[in-house]
């Protein structure tokens, strides 16, 4: 049974098993409750960018979870979608870059991350759609943001779209898990103060990382509020359980259905569900109290929130 823990961050949190998985937690490891920064504390600052990066950092937050794209010229960046025009001035700076999509039943226009360099998308504004004294505020590189976060957090990374990137002819996986290897970041113990977990809506994708490119990280699989695939049943978790360490299901999965936090920590795996979000100072005491009854009633090991300052000292019940 090879262990590694982390002696900082994780002391005795992740500890991982060398069966095939390599990646499951032993039941009794998740001594601390996580918080997890939602595209950077994105309750308060633009998501997916360094401001918000940073300010997840001041308060406190154990890990910053974001989201990864693929550029034209393969090259990774933080931005939650596949497109351009929801966060950033993309129709603007290049009116005419669109591809004419069909969504529900009508043609819109969509200016995709992939058809752009990354030296264009360093050109647009991805802070001034959330607050005007964001403005400027860029795309950030993954690079960028393994350098902010090193030493101070863990890095909760989101493949976004990977299937539809291979697909393509990108390989993502491949892609991120050499820009974790030049950071000296690709295995769990490597740096005790930076621990790594990635995670993925795409089963497939987690799979490859952890048997065909034999990544020892641990591996969340995300899955959304109507489990449509079965992952959340027992049979489901046996499963995820032989590539993953971990399990981050929409927290409305486990308000319906609370066993499956006892189902997945008889198997090892953590649960750390999503999102817990207050849009404004009246919202926060409802958050506090639902994040208290999540990790203290219910038992999860860790929440990915947008308000990490209210998830840090929840009030237990």
């Amino acid at each position: 049974m090879l262990r590694n823990q982390f002696h900082a961050l994780l002391a005795t949190l992740l500890i991982l098993s060398s069966s095939t998985t390599a990646h499951a937690q032993s039941p009794n490891a998740a001594s601390r409750k996580l918080v997890i920064a939602h595209r950077g504390a994105s309750a308060y600052a633009p998501e997916n960018t360094l401001p918000a990066f940073r300010l997840a950092l001041d308060m406190g937050a154990d890990f910053v979870e974001y989201d990864l794209q693929v550029t034209k010229d393969k090259q990774l960046v933080c931005l939650h979608d596949e497109t351009l025009e929801r966060t950033t001035n993309v129709e603007d700076i290049f009116p005419h870059r669109y591809r004419s999509v069909t969504r529900d039943k009508a043609r819109t226009k969509r200016w995709y991350v992939y058809d752009f360099t990354l030296a264009e998308i360093k050109r647009l504004d991805a802070g001034s759609w959330a607050e005007a004294r964001f403005r400027d505020t860029c795309i950030p590189t993954f690079q960028e943001t393994l350098d902010l976060i090193r030493g101070r957090a863990g890095h909760f990374v989101e493949l976004k779209k990977p299937d539809d990137y291979n697909a393509m002819g990108v390989d993502m996986e491949r892609l991120v898990l050499a820009q974790l290897e030049r950071n000296n970041l690709a295995k769990p113990d490597a740096d005790a103060r930076t621990p790594v977990i990635i995670q993925s809506f795409s089963a497939r994708s987690l799979q490859k990382i952890a048997i065909e490119l034999k990544s020892i990280l641990p591996l969340h699989l995300l899955t959304p509020a109507e489990d449509k695939d079965g992952w959340l049943t027992r049979d489901g978790l046996a499963k995820a359980k032989t590539f993953c360490a971990g399990i981050s299901p929409h927290k409305t999965s486990l308000s319906k259905n609370p066993e499956i936090i006892a189902w997945a920590h008889e198997l090892g795996l953590r649960v750390t569900p999503y999102t817990f979000a207050a849009a404004n100072a009246g919202e926060t005491p409802p958050l506090r109290a639902e994040i208290s009854r999540f990790l203290y009633t219910l038992k999860v090991d860790g929440v990915i929130t947008n308000n990490p300052d209210v998830a840090k000292a929840p009030e237990r019940k």
